[in-house]
């Protein structure tokens, strides 16, 4: 397969070398033309993880030249069960064939027009998941891996054999399978920019907590800006959720490790500055999944914070002395703005500056545009509580009856899997909405360490 897709690569390269991508001569075509599953160029292994509540779902393919052909390319593709026996040789598994009833292909033959390089969009339709009736008789056992072979079975020019087949595993997983890409994107909260009953209720805290599963894709030290030309600036953070030189979870700081989870507590109710000391023994690894926490109580002055649900830092006799009338935690500072302001007068300009000069509750973003999460989230929430070790381990990944706790104030699971809009399922109802538009990543599964370990 690595030789092939090598081949591959090597050909278009030295096509788009020769004609800049834009033209086909002849003198160009020396490999001769061979037609491949777009979605086998990279890999011919493809997960297919479906949520447990999903009856159907699909996952789009097409056919795909070399570079365009004189004639129209007639291509037909199938589902060859027998295929499975020399997958399971290969990889030294033993994943039965996926049953028949639970797919269908939206066609099994398709055109490449002469002058083109890609097929129409076919569909490989995953149905009748759930079974039928409240007892779901038939339906796609949870947690168990089944193997799917989609293969072109004739087509009028030769197929490029490593990328002719694609071997999609199948699972209906009980674990968490949505979430949401924040790489370059934030979430906004504009409902807790007013003052209504359920933004105020995310001020005059005496405790709180955050909690999200994320995943960092990569802990970039530079980026980008969007400026015409581009500089490049340095990066040391990736924000989780948070107020910006309040009360922040983070990645990272200057002078700080840049892996480090971070607890910025300088703000008023907090003031406790930034916890715990750089430690290169607590530093995150990319490209995993990571249930991550922190929670303050002003009357027990302590501060902690956890990874996979066990207290990775924690400090004692942190921040205020004792709560006071003066110093409450304030996370919706925006809202306390709308409602001192509305009366507009010199001395409460005075006072309380501008609706802009307040922080607020973001996830995703702190200080500007250039610090994000770098990676996917799920399952991010916000307590008026401090949390116990034991609550926070028991239910990493999901909350049980969310708008029956007032002490909830924001849950945001990420499992719409498509649109701008993050659900709220707390009481409080403060959706999430994305700066830009979100991408949901495919193949997505958290799994659930609290059912594993002991």
């Amino acid at each position: 397969m690595k030789t092939a897709n090598k081949y591959l690569s090597f050909a278009l390269a030295g096509l788009c070398a020769l004609s800049a991508c834009t033209s086909y001569d002849a003198d160009d075509r020396k490999f001769g033309n061979k037609v491949y599953l777009d979605v086998a160029k990279m890999t011919d292994v493809q997960s297919a993880i479906i949520k447990k509540t999903l009856d159907e779902t699909y996952r789009p393919f097409a056919a795909t030249l070399a570079y365009p052909a004189s004639e129209d390319v007639t291509v037909s593709v199938a589902v060859d069960p027998a295929l499975v026996a020399a997958y399971n040789a290969r990889f030294g598994t033993a994943w039965t064939a996926l049953d028949a009833k639970y797919y269908e292909l939206s066609e099994q033959e398709v055109v490449i027009r002469a002058g083109k390089t890609v097929s129409e969009t076919l569909r490989l339709q995953f149905r009748d998941l759930l079974g039928e009736g409240p007892e779901e008789t038939g339906a796609l056992p949870l947690d168990e891996t089944y193997l799917l072979p989609l293969t072109i079975s004739h087509s009028s020019i030769p197929a490029l054999d490593a990328s002719s087949t694609v071997y999609y595993l199948v699972k209906r997983s009980s674990n968490i399978t949505t979430a949401a890409q924040l790489t370059k994107n934030w979430i906004e909260f504009p409902t807790l920019d007013k003052y209504e009953p359920t933004s105020m209720a995310w001020n005059n805290l005496r405790a709180f907590t955050y909690e999200a599963l994320i995943f960092i894709d990569e802990f970039a030290n530079t980026t980008q800006t969007n400026d015409d030309p581009p500089q490049t600036i340095a990066v040391n953070i990736s924000s989780v959720m948070g107020v910006e030189g309040s009360q922040l979870l983070r990645i990272g700081d200057t002078n700080f490790e840049r892996r480090q989870l971070q607890f910025d507590g300088s703000g008023t109710g907090t003031s406790f500055g930034k916890f715990p000391s750089q430690d290169a023994t607590k530093n995150l690894e990319k490209g995993q999944w990571y249930h991550v926490a922190c929670s303050y109580d002003q009357t027990t002055r302590t501060a902690r914070v956890y990874v996979n649900g066990k207290i990775q830092s924690e400090g004692k006799e942190m921040g205020v002395t004792g709560p006071t009338d003066d110093n409450g935690i304030n996370l919706a500072m925006r809202a306390l703005y709308d409602m001192y302001l509305k009366n507009q007068t010199e001395e409460n300009q005075k006072k309380y500056g501008t609706w802009a000069d307040a922080r607020q509750f973001f996830i995703g973003y702190s200080y500007d545009d250039y610090r994000p999460l770098n990676g996917k989230i799920a399952e991010a929430r916000v307590w008026s509580v401090a949390r116990t070790p034991e609550q926070i381990w028991e239910n990493m990944y999901e909350i049980a009856d969310p708008e029956t706790d007032p002490t909830l104030l924001g849950y945001w699971k990420f499992n719409e899997g498509e649109g701008n809009v993050v659900k709220d399922w707390s009481q409080y109802g403060n959706d999430g909405k994305a700066k830009y538009d979100l991408v949901w990543p495919d193949g997505i599964e958290i799994p659930k360490i609290n059912e594993t370990e002991e």
